[in-house]
């Protein structure tokens, strides 16, 4: 099989099933460990109240969303109200905590089904051109979209680099007034990359991003063995 002919070759974020039902398990289980069995039934609730409450209060954030994919609209109304409905009972500082833990969570997960790297270390050619190929797909796609704008590939045998530079996580988040939620997207990244690596013989590099107070989102994706040692830097 050509890399070209997965499943999620060119898709956004259009997560598998079997994905989206692990990272619901992961939810429950944090939820239950913060808050306890009992506590989640107010909890989500809280969650319906706000949910309708961005919805009514910010219809053009909506719209935005939607016109992107509907994905958006789901993602928008229940972060924003997963934070707010928590930010009530324990403060927005840890309502963030809260969030920004749950997302490293769901990384592992989401990332290699994203990638659907099982089949694409399977599929013909070099495993890290394949993979090369996958990013770019993906991003053209989010380029379209307008969901993470970028300034076109550089490509050389050992390197894929772009600079994104504009973040609908942000422009949304923002607009929900829960700007606490802009780095759900890195710290998604930075959880999720490094895990793959040794399957797709890479190595992830971002030293900025946008969210984190950087003029764009500097993504590098090495083949294994070139890239500069400040994983510790990445962002």
């Amino acid at each position: 099989m050509k890399v070209e002919e997965l499943e999620m070759y060119g898709k956004a974020l259009e997560m598998p099933k079997e994905a989206e039902k692990k990272q619901m398990k992961i939810v429950f289980k944090l939820l239950r460990k913060e808050f306890g069995i009992f506590g989640i039934p107010g909890l989500v609730l809280s969650m319906k109240k706000h949910s309708k409450r961005i919805t009514r209060e910010y219809p053009d954030v909506i719209k935005k969303a939607r016109s992107v994919d509907e994905i958006w609209v789901t993602q928008l109304t229940i972060m924003g109200s997963l934070f707010s409905a928590i930010a009530d009972r324990r403060g927005r500082e840890n309502a963030q905590e809260f969030m920004i833990n749950l997302i490293r969570n769901m990384g592992p997960i989401s990332i290699p089904a994203i990638y659907q790297v099982n089949d694409l270390v399977n599929c013909e050619g070099d495993v890290f051109d394949n993979y090369k190929k996958m990013n770019k797909a993906l991003f053209t796609t989010t380029n379209r979209l307008g969901t993470w704008k970028h300034d076109g590939f550089h490509e050389t045998e050992d390197l894929l680099e772009f600079k994104v530079t504009t973040c609908l996580n942000i422009d949304l988040f923002g607009a929900i007034d829960c700007p606490e939620l802009n780095v759900l997207g890195c710290e998604h990244d930075l959880a999720g990359y490094p895990l793959i690596e040794k399957a797709t013989n890479s190595e992830f590099r971002r030293h900025c991003t946008l969210a984190k107070g950087g003029d764009c989102c500097h993504f590098k994706f090495y083949r294994k063995g070139t890239a500069p040692t400040s994983a510790d830097l990445n962002k």
